[in-house]
């Protein structure tokens, strides 16, 4: 994702637009437009080259897929080549997984819980990875097992065994998940910089990880995340997320 990414945010709810454009503020997101739904966004000019991002916000309680779907159809005649689509789901129903993925998005997060899993998440997609971010308490109709087309889906409700990382590791691994370097690292936790080394060798070992951008990925497609306190290395209700495999 490259620093003033033009994007779009789409919402019937002017609060659900709002929200998500005060959240990418001072991102690398910049909010060139915004619309409440399809008729709108025929209005709306786009650079003709680069990284685009949009953003569809849905809330399935008033069915609003159908319409949503209409957007994402229009958005990805509008965006050039590279361009991003990504679904933020309001629900308090089941998920169904396979009509969401029907509407071919790059992302999906559902019941956007913080904006740094918005953040988390975007970055993934411009990566080119397709990623849904579900909370756990969210049923899906889909499992372990389901697949779209030739791309198979991994539902992670609840986060793999990792037990084999020790306290300290974990530790490491969430901040280096959040974007630190080592000698900051080692700077939180009191540590020497050559320590957080071998803990960062013993980590990679350990996941099967070739460098720090994948062992960051497996933190988070195992539902770790940021610490919300330099004592606390795991949120209790951390998201799971559903990789869908990259395009």
């Amino acid at each position: 994702m490259s620093k003033n990414t033009p994007t779009i945010v789409v919402a019937a709810r002017s609060l659900l637009r709002e929200g998500i454009a005060a959240l990418l503020q001072n991102t690398p997101c910049k909010v060139v437009a915004t619309a409440a739904g399809p008729k709108e966004l025929t209005h709306v000019r786009l650079p003709e080259r680069g990284a685009i991002l949009a953003i569809v916000g849905i809330n399935v309680r008033d069915r609003q897929l159908n319409e949503a779907a209409e957007s994402v159809r229009l958005l990805r005649s509008l965006l050039p080549h590279g361009g991003k689509v990504v679904l933020i789901v309001e629900t308090d129903a089941t998920i169904d997984v396979p009509r969401l993925l029907a509407l071919s998005p790059d992302g999906c997060i559902v019941n956007l819980g913080s904006r740094d899993i918005l953040i988390k998440t975007l970055e993934l997609v411009f990566m080119n990875e397709r990623i849904f971010t579900i909370p756990r308490s969210i049923a899906t109709t889909a499992t372990e097992s389901t697949s779209t087309n030739d791309r198979p889906i991994r539902i992670l409700n609840e986060p793999d065994s990792n037990g084999s990382l020790s306290p300290r590791e974990r530790q490491v691994l969430i901040s280096l998940a959040g974007g630190k370097s080592n000698k900051v690292i080692a700077r939180q936790y009191g540590l020497a910089e050559t320590t957080v080394k071998v803990h960062l060798k013993a980590i990679l070992r350990k996941t099967g990880k070739q460098n720090r951008t994948q062992a960051a990925i497996w933190a988070i497609e195992h539902g770790l995340c940021e610490p919300v306190s330099e004592g606390r290395s795991i949120v209790a209700d951390a998201p799971s997320l559903v990789s869908v495999g990259s395009r």
